[in-house]
């Protein structure tokens, strides 16, 4: 690698294998005085769909401000720091399970990749927790990875 390279621009195809290498990631909501928010996730990003899912529970600050403002962003860096990528977009905010076995908690058990041994106990988890996803639509996806030597 030459001294003082630049960055190099990532294609959609390099973007979407590195989104799907990672499953940690910060996401930026924006709060009513228009300053980011930024929570730590897990997400699992769709490729075909292109878009990032992330659960949570009703009562985080990230679920209030995607309410006031669809507006996201995801923000995910290589272990080494020298590679990110970077999901714009807006957030659509599933059902929030309630009740074991409601329709909400069926879709939030129908999206798992991996089923739980006891579904009755997994329902009545996510319900005791009112657990939702976000599901953030990819309008735009950039990043850079800086060939370090």
């Amino acid at each position: 690698m030459a001294k003082n390279a630049p960055p190099r621009r990532l294609d959609d195809a390099a973007l979407s294998d590195f989104l799907s290498e990672h499953t940690f990631g910060a996401l930026a909501t924006l709060k009513r005085d228009g300053h980011p928010h930024l929570s730590t996730v897990v997400y699992t990003w769709e490729p075909e769909s292109r878009e990032i899912r992330v659960s949570t529970t009703e009562d985080r600050l990230k679920v209030k401000q995607l309410r006031n403002d669809p507006t996201a962003s995801l923000y995910v860096s290589s272990a080494d720091h020298w590679k990110f990528a970077v999901v714009e977009g807006k957030a659509e905010l599933s059902e929030v399970t309630r009740t074991p076995g409601d329709a909400a908690g069926l879709a939030y058990l129908a999206a798992q990749r991996q089923k739980p041994d006891d579904e009755a106990e997994f329902l009545e988890t996510i319900a005791a927790e009112r657990r939702l996803y976000i599901t953030l639509k990819a309008d735009k996806l950039y990043g850079t990875a800086l060939d370090i030597g």
